[in-house]
């Protein structure tokens, strides 16, 4: 029998909206030293000529930056599960500095692994002008709706290039929180979301399949949430796969109460802010956005995926995937 986590979650990972109303509690504004730090590692890099994909942490040494990195993991990892740093200056670097710094940031906080079947260590968020209903497409590629999702790795660092025209609010909510209001209203709803909901494969390469996949999951007495909600929702309309009423019922409830402003958090990404989630204990999404006509007004978050320097226990169809996407494509030479 599946083992199902029948405590109230406590904690600072289990909070609701009301408790982060000052953003001062969650966001850290960088200071001119730690400024200083950023761009005095970034041009040291460059002096020495190396590429982004061999910089490793101490090749991008931050000693006044590094004490609050520290808590910064800590905090994601342990405590309430994510945190906002605001105040890079986007604006006095090319877009490829911004990248060397989002990568050397990442070098202190956990191992990177792969986003997509390109093996894309860094990944960006734009619209793509895809088609959204094609199986191959995921939801970043696009300028829709993001509902509350995880991505594929421990932690996700988005930090915000530019905002577009209009959209594009960020949110993002505790799912232990959520777990606890399932099981005080509606204990009967957790086995079959602990049993699974349905996938699709979704990647540009590869074979099209279908599974099932817990929502959550318990190893070691820890508590964890892995959903990807819009992908469930292609497979739920394209898989074929049954869904009984009591599952249907089930995901419907978990979808209220992630929904309730009661849980959400939203806040507004600016330039030059980087946000960082625990994809164990945070759920998060994004409104749909609208592009302006000019470059400056395209939305682009540039992403990592990092695997935390200390493991958390987790159930193997998480480690098996959350170790990175695959590699089968190449990209063309353009």
């Amino acid at each position: 029998m599946t083992a199902i986590y029948k405590k109230p979650v406590t904690g600072a990972a289990a909070w609701i909206s009301a408790d982060m109303k000052d953003p001062a509690g969650w966001t850290h504004v960088l200071t001119g030293d730690e400024i200083a730090d950023l761009d005095r590692a970034l041009r040291d890099v460059q002096k020495r000529g190396l590429a982004m994909a061999g910089v490793g942490r101490k090749d991008f040494p931050l000693p006044a930056l590094e004490p609050f990195l520290r808590d910064l993991e800590r905090t994601v990892r342990t405590g309430r599960g994510f945190a906002l740093i605001r105040g890079i200056p986007v604006e006095r670097y090319t877009d490829e500095e911004v990248f060397l710094i989002k990568w050397g940031i990442g070098t202190h906080l956990g191992e990177k692994v792969s986003q997509n079947v390109y093996g894309d260590l860094l990944g960006h968020v734009y619209d793509y002008g895809k088609d959204p209903d094609s199986t191959r497409t995921r939801g970043y590629q696009t300028s829709g709706e993001l509902r509350f999702h995880v991505d594929r790795a421990d932690m996700t660092s988005l930090l915000c290039l530019r905002k577009g025209r209009a959209g594009g609010r960020s949110r993002v909510v505790s799912s232990m929180s959520v777990h606890n209001e399932i099981l005080a209203r509606h204990p009967e709803y957790l086995p079959p979301l602990y049993e699974g909901v349905p996938y699709i494969h979704i990647e540009e390469a590869g074979e099209m399949r279908s599974w099932k996949e817990p929502v959550f999951s318990v190893t070691d007495g820890v508590l964890s949430c892995s959903i990807r909600r819009n992908t469930v929702q292609k497979a739920i309309e394209r898989s074929g796969m049954a869904m009984s009423a009591l599952d249907t019922a089930a995901l419907h409830c978990f979808d209220a109460i992630a929904e309730d402003p009661e849980f959400v958090l939203e806040m507004e990404l600016e330039p030059g802010d980087i946000q960082f989630v625990n994809n164990y204990t945070i759920l998060h999404g994004r409104t749909a956005f609208a592009d302006g006509p000019s470059p400056e007004k395209k939305r682009h978050l540039v992403r990592l995926w990092l695997k935390f320097f200390t493991p958390r226990p987790t159930a193997a169809f998480i480690r098996e995937q959350y170790n990175g996407i695959e590699k089968m494509l190449e990209r063309k030479a353009s």
